[in-house]
């Protein structure tokens, strides 16, 4: 009978030190439960609705105003004279002239500037248009406010929510 409780002890003892060792699996915490983010939800559906509402409005608004084509990306453009040369993209370094206005007309900016393509120096929309020139060329760019300068806008220049046009010469 020494023999066969041996056995037993050994048996037990075995188990024991093959279970001891195994790593618990970690466990989360009681609040960090999977969660849906109902405001987020909300307000991406919100500017989902604003966003198409204002795509409305400019396709009603470059009808008017001539041949403009549509962008993949959701700005509508009309390239008038054709430089030469490869179009413009990332790194490139090119100089440009250009004026910025309102959709009622308003000029509330010109300037010249040299800046570098792919560097975020210019809002999305415009950068995106630039990149379908080439050095010499003028374009024409209406821009949705969501691809401009957003819900903040441009102090004092353009205000919240406002789509922009661009008028832009590539000089070199």
């Amino acid at each position: 009978m020494n023999k066969f409780l041996s056995s037993i002890l050994a048996l037990i003892i075995s188990c024991v030190f093959f279970t001891a060792c195994k790593k618990q699996a970690p466990q989360l915490p009681s609040n960090k439960g999977v969660e849906i983010d109902n405001v987020n939800a909300s307000l991406i559906k919100i500017n989902q609705r604003l966003a198409a509402k204002e795509d409305l409005k400019l396709k009603q608004f470059a009808k008017t105003k001539g041949a403009f084509k549509k962008n993949e990306t959701g700005f509508w453009y009309i390239i008038y004279k054709s430089g030469n040369g490869p179009l413009l993209r990332d790194s490139v370094s090119c100089k440009l002239s250009g004026q910025l206005m309102l959709l009622n007309g308003k000029t509330v900016e010109e300037d010249t500037k040299q800046l570098v393509i792919g560097k975020k120096e210019v809002i999305a929309g415009l950068e995106e248009g630039l990149k379908l020139m080439r050095k010499g060329d003028s374009a024409t760019f209406i821009i949705p406010w969501y691809l401009g300068y957003g819900l903040i806008g441009r102090k004092p220049l353009v205000p919240p929510y406002t789509s922009i046009i661009y008028k832009i010469k590539v000089l070199n």
